[in-house]
């Protein structure tokens, strides 16, 4: 009997030796597939924000002026996306208006940082409920 266990223990051994480097090659696989698969995932990911957005325009600043003028001026893009403006702003603190903003005085308020969201009485109803509203306790202005 101590031939037999002699033997089956030398068989062990050689099935524990033979699938160690299976079981270490089979876990480095599965692990860089994974990381390959994220890799793709973000190299897809970066590749899909650097294409350019459909009808996206860019206008060169240089060229639209940032002076504070009293005349009126007239902009070659609608709406304005900077150029000359107003000596006045709009208040910046997020209020939503009901009538339309003057271009001049928001092209003031878009060098100062101010974000200037604008919609019409042409969006549609799904539009009309997305847009942004003030925060509890701010002023609508009219």
């Amino acid at each position: 009997m101590r031939h037999a266990d002699r033997v089956r223990d030398r068989r062990n051994r050689v099935i524990v030796v033979a699938a160690d480097p299976a079981v270490v090659a089979g876990v480095g696989s599965f692990g860089a597939y994974v990381l390959s698969n994220e890799s793709e995932q973000k190299k897809a990911a970066e590749a899909a924000a650097r294409a350019p957005v459909e009808g996206e325009k860019d206008w060169d600043a240089t060229k639209l002026g940032r002076n504070r003028v009293a005349k009126s001026v007239t902009y070659p893009m609608k709406p304005p996306v900077g150029g000359d403006h107003d000596q006045a702003w709009m208040n910046c603190e997020g209020d939503v208006y009901k009538k339309p903003v003057p271009d001049m005085k928001a092209v003031h308020s878009l060098e100062h940082g101010a974000v200037w969201v604008r919609s019409s009485d042409k969006a549609s109803a799904s539009t009309s409920r997305s847009s942004p509203r003030r925060s509890a306790g701010h002023r609508t202005r009219r």
